[in-house]
C-alpha cells in the first residue's frame, strides 16, 4: 500500500506543473532546473493555452458569468475560435462582431473581448470570456433567448398510481372495498408530445370502468411564445369558466416570456443626473438594485413580492445626493406588465361530463397591459344555443388594484325562447404596508337572472331532459358571489391571523351556502399552534361548523427529528374528537416517512391508524392501517414512471412533465442533486424527475460513491428544456485504465521526467513522472509506447510489449 501511495506521490509535480502552465502558456519552462538527460524533455505541450490538442471541442460557453449555451468550439495552435454561425447565440451586439463571407467561416475569440479576457477550462470544459456589459445585448432576468430551447428526443413514458382500501364493517354492517388504478402516458417525438390521462375505478359490488380524463397531442411555437394542442383537454379559465372539449386550441404559454413579464409589474421610470445607483425596495425589503447613467432610466425586470407592497424607488447620485419617488403596485387576476398581450384561441365541441349534449363552439380572448395603470381584457363564446362577450379592465390604483368586467350572455332555452342576462365583478387587492394587512384577493359577482355561463346553459339542456316530468322544478344558478382571502400580521410575537371564505345566494330560491375558514396562528418557543373554525358542507350536504386546536411539538427520536401533533375538534354539539400522533422520516436520505395517531371521538369510539411510505429509485410504496370498535381498515399503493428511449428503459418513483435523460457511461452510482435514492444505473443512467421549462437548469453529479475505475470529464450540466420535453443530458467520462510502469533508457538512466508517451497511432497516453516512472491511462496497455528523448523532439527511443508486473521495461 505504501508503494502505490509513494507512485501517485511522485505524480504530484507534475500535475502541479501542468497545472501552473495551463493557466500561463506564455511563460517557456526553463528546463535547466531539472536533472539529467530531463533538462532535454520535450515540455511544448505545456506552453499551450488549454490542455486540449488541436480540435473541434463542445463548450458551455459563459459571458460575465452567465451562461450562454453549450457551443462548438475549435482549439488551435494559433488560438480559440467560434463558427460564426454560432455567434449569435452570445448576445453580444451585432456592431462588434467581424464580418464573415460565410457562416461556417471562423472567428477569433480574443476579437470580440474588446478588453475582456478569456479562460478556458478543460477540467469542466468551459470558456469563460469577461466582455465590458457596453458591448452585450441587454435581455431581462430569467429570459433564455429561444435558439437554446431544446425539444428533446423521443421518448415514451408512463406513469401509474395504484391504490387498493379495504374498509370492514364490524357488528355486520356492509364492508366496502375499492381499486383505483391510474396511467398517466405520453410519447414525444419531432417536437411533438402526446399524452393521455386515463383510470380504471373498481368498488365490490359494482362493475369496473375505465374513464380517459385528457388525451391530446401539443407543442410550443417559439416564435409566437405560444402552445397549440389538439384532442380533448379543459378550455383555459382566465376569463371564462372552463370546461372539458375536444378540439383544437392556441394561446400565448406565459412560461416562455421573461420572468417579470409572466404576471403584472410596474415599469419603473425616472432620470439620473449622474452615474447613479437605482434601489427599489418593497415592505422595507430590497428586491432590486441597479447602476444607471446619467439621463432617463427604464426599469422593466423587477419581481415584486407576492400581489401588492408600493415600490419606494431611491436614487443615489455619484455624489452621495439621493431622491426617491413611489410607485404604486397591486395586482388582481388578469393584469399583465405594459406593453405585453395574451390571447387564447379554441375552437371545438364541448365534453362536460355525463352529458349528452355536445354543442360545437368556438371562444378567445386577448389581454393587454396598456400602461402601467390600466390592463384591459375582453373575451367572447360562440356556439348555436349560447353566445356571451366579455369587456373588462384591471387599475393599479394608489389604494390598491381593483378589476371589473362585465359579460353579456344570450342563451338558447330548449323548447323556449331566447334569454339575455348580464353578470358583473368586480375584485380588489391590497397590501397594507402600515397594519400588515394582505387583501389577497376580494372578489364580488352579481349575475342577473336571465345570465347563464356556458356550463350553466349545456347543463341546463341536461337538467330538463332529467325533469320532463316535473315542470315546476327550478334549474339552480348563482346570483350573488362573494369570495375573500384576507391575511393580518400581528407582529412576530404577537402571531398573524387569516381568513378565506365564499358566500352564495341563488336564484329561484335555492337559500344560500357559506364556507369559510379563520384561523389565528403563533408559537411560543418551538412549539406551534392554531385556533381555527369552519364552515363546510358535510356528507349531507347540510353546512356544519367546526372548531380547532392544533398544535406541532418538535422532537427527537433516535437522533433524527419527529414530530408530536395533536388537535382537539368541536361542533355545535360541543366536543367532537381528540387526535394525538407522531409523524417523522427515516432512512439515510429520509426516503421512509411514517406516522403514528390515535384519536378519541365522542362517545367512547377510539382508534388507532398507522402509515408508512418508502421511496425507491423506481417506485414508491404506501401502506395504512386503522382500527376502532366500529371498523378496521388497510390501504395500499404503489406510485412510479417508466421511460423508454433509444438508448433503453429507466425508472423513477416520481416524474414531471419536463425531465431530462442523464447518461454518464460507466458512471455507476453518481448521485443527482444530493438525493441518495436517485442514482445513476449500472449503465450511468438516470433520470432528473423535473426540470423547469424555458429557464436554465443545472444539472450536477455528486461522483462520491460513484464506481472507481470511472473519471468524469465534467460533472455539470445546464439545459433549457421546452415544456414537456425529455431533454438528453450526455456527462462524458474516461473509462481508461491507469497503469505504473518502471522504465530506463537502454543506458539504465532514468527516462527524461515530464516527457509525454505515445502509442503507435500517435496518441498521447501518459508521461514519464519522476524517478523513471511511466504514467499510463489507456483502455489497455499498447504493444509499444514511443517517448521523445530530446526537446526538439527528434530524438526517440521505443518500449516494445511493455509489461506492468514489476519488471522494469527498456526504452531501446
Amino acid at each position: 500500500m505504501a508503494g502505490k501511495k509513494s507512485q501517485y506521490a511522485c505524480l504530484l509535480p507534475i500535475l502541479a506543473m501542468m497545472s501552473i502552465y495551463s493557466r500561463a502558456y506564455a511563460v517557456a519552462f526553463n528546463t535547466d532546473f531539472l536533472a539529467g538527460d530531463s533538462k532535454n524533455a520535450d515540455m511544448s505541450r505545456f506552453y499551450r493555452a488549454s490542455a486540449l490538442p488541436p480540435g473541434e471541442y463542445p463548450f458551455d460557453v459563459f459571458i460575465n458569468e452567465e451562461w450562454k449555451g453549450r457551443l462548438p468550439v475549435y482549439i488551435t495552435d494559433e488560438g480559440t475560435f467560434f463558427q460564426h454561425e454560432n455567434i449569435a447565440q452570445l448576445g453580444l451586439l451585432p456592431s462588434i462582431v467581424p464580418a464573415a463571407n460565410s457562416a461556417s467561416e471562423r472567428v477569433d475569440v480574443n476579437t470580440l473581448l474588446h478588453g475582456g479576457s478569456m479562460k478556458v477550462n478543460a477540467a469542466d470544459m468551459s470558456l469563460r470570456l469577461t466582455i465590458p456589459q457596453a458591448y452585450i445585448r441587454q435581455t431581462l432576468r430569467g429570459y433564455v433567448d429561444p435558439v437554446f430551447w431544446d425539444e428533446g428526443i423521443p421518448a415514451l413514458m408512463l406513469g401509474y398510481n395504484a391504490n387498493y382500501n379495504y374498509n370492514e364493517a364490524k357488528g355486520g354492517g356492509r364492508n366496502q372495498e375499492n381499486a383505483y388504478f391510474q396511467l398517466n402516458s405520453g410519447l414525444n417525438a419531432f417536437g411533438w408530445q402526446f399524452r393521455d390521462s386515463s383510470s380504471y375505478n373498481k368498488s365490490k359490488g359494482v362493475e369496473g370502468s375505465w374513464t380517459n380524463n385528457t388525451r391530446y397531442v401539443e407543442r410550443g411555437i417559439a416564435a409566437l411564445k405560444s402552445i397549440i394542442r389538439m384532442g380533448d383537454s379543459y378550455s383555459s379559465n382566465d376569463l371564462f369558466d372552463s370546461l372539458r372539449f375536444r378540439g383544437v386550441s392556441m394561446g400565448t404559454d406565459m412560461r416562455m416570456l421573461p420572468d417579470s413579464q409572466q404576471g403584472f409589474s410596474p415599469i419603473v421610470r425616472g432620470v439620473a443626473q449622474s452615474n447613479a445607483l437605482v434601489k427599489i425596495s418593497q415592505n422595507g425589503q430590497v428586491i432590486y438594485q441597479k447602476n444607471v447613467s446619467p439621463g432617463p432610466f427604464e426599469i422593466a425586470d423587477i419581481l415584486p413580492t407576492g400581489s401588492g407592497g408600493d415600490l419606494n424607488v431611491e436614487v443615489i447620485e455619484a455624489d452621495g445626493r439621493t431622491s426617491s419617488f413611489i410607485v404604486p403596485f397591486s395586482s388582481v387576476p388578469n393584469m399583465l406588465q405594459e406593453g405585453i398581450g395574451k390571447y387564447g384561441l379554441l375552437l371545438g365541441e364541448a365534453r362536460t361530463e355525463e352529458s349528452r349534449y355536445r354543442p360545437q363552439f368556438a371562444q378567445g380572448s386577448y389581454q393587454y397591459g396598456i400602461n402601467n395603470l390600466i390592463t384591459g381584457y375582453t373575451g367572447v363564446i360562440y356556439s348555436e344555443d349560447y353566445n356571451a362577450f366579455l369587456l373588462g379592465s384591471g387599475l393599479n390604483l394608489p389604494f390598491g388594484a381593483l378589476s371589473f368586467d362585465v359579460t353579456q350572455s344570450q342563451t338558447q332555452i330548449p323548447a323556449d325562447k331566447k334569454v339575455r342576462g348580464q353578470s358583473y365583478k368586480v375584485a380588489f387587492s391590497r397590501f397594507f404596508n402600515v397594519t400588515g394587512t394582505n387583501f389577497a384577493l376580494a372578489a364580488y359577482r352579481y349575475s342577473t337572472k336571465n345570465y347563464y355561463s356556458f356550463n350553466d346553459a349545456i347543463a341546463l339542456h341536461n337538467w330538463q331532459k332529467e325533469n320532463a316530468d316535473s315542470p315546476n322544478a327550478r334549474y339552480m344558478r348563482q346570483k350573488n358571489t362573494f369570495n375573500i382571502n384576507l391575511s393580518q400580521s400581528l407582529g412576530e410575537e404577537l402571531g398573524s391571523l387569516y381568513l378565506s371564505g365564499t358566500w352564495r345566494d341563488y336564484w329561484n330560491g335555492h337559500g344560500t351556502t357559506k364556507e369559510y375558514q379563520l384561523g389565528y396562528s403563533n408559537h411560543v418557543g418551538a412549539v406551534s399552534y392554531t385556533l381555527s373554525a369552519s364552515s363546510m358542507r358535510n356528507d349531507n350536504q347540510r353546512e356544519e361548523r367546526r372548531y380547532y386546536l392544533t398544535f406541532s411539538v418538535p422532537l427527537s427520536l433516535f437522533e433524527r427529528p419527529v414530530f408530536l401533533n395533536s388537535s382537539v375538534t368541536f361542533n355545535r354539539d360541543g366536543y367532537s374528537d381528540t387526535n394525538v400522533g407522531i409523524s417523522g422520516t427515516a432512512g439515510e436520505f429520509n426516503q421512509a416517512t411514517y406516522s403514528v395517531s390515535g384519536s378519541n371521538r365522542r362517545g367512547g369510539n377510539n382508534s388507532a391508524s398507522s402509515s408508512l411510505s418508502y421511496r425507491t429509485a423506481f417506485t414508491t410504496l404506501n401502506g395504512s392501517y386503522s382500527e376502532s370498535g366500529d371498523y378496521r381498515q388497510i390501504g395500499a399503493g404503489a406510485s412510479g414512471s417508466l421511460v423508454a428511449y433509444r438508448g433503453g428503459l429507466l425508472t423513477s418513483s416520481q416524474l414531471g412533465d419536463t425531465f431530462a435523460i442523464i447518461d454518464a457511461p460507466g458512471a455507476q452510482g453518481a448521485t443527482l442533486g444530493g438525493d441518495g435514492t436517485r442514482t445513476t444505473n449500472t449503465a450511468g443512467k438516470a433520470l432528473v424527475p423535473y426540470l423547469s421549462p424555458y429557464r436554465k437548469n443545472r444539472i450536477q453529479l455528486d461522483t462520491t460513491h460513484m464506481k472507481e475505475g470511472v473519471e468524469l470529464k465534467g460533472n455539470i450540466q445546464e439545459v433549457v428544456p421546452y415544456a414537456g420535453s425529455v431533454t438528453y443530458v450526455r456527462f462524458d467520462t474516461d473509462q481508461r485504465r491507469q497503469f505504473m510502469l518502471p522504465a530506463r533508457a537502454v543506458n539504465g538512466r532514468p527516462l527524461p521526467f515530464g516527457t509525454e508517451i505515445f502509442d503507435d497511432a500517435g496518441a498521447s497516453v501518459g508521461y514519464v513522472a519522476q524517478g523513471g516512472m511511466l504514467y499510463l491511462k489507456t483502455e489497455q496497455l499498447p504493444s509499444r509506447l514511443h517517448i521523445k528523448t530530446s526537446s526538439d523532439g527528434r530524438q526517440s527511443c521505443v518500449i516494445s510489449q511493455p509489461t506492468h508486473d514489476g519488471q522494469i521495461n527498456i526504452c531501446r
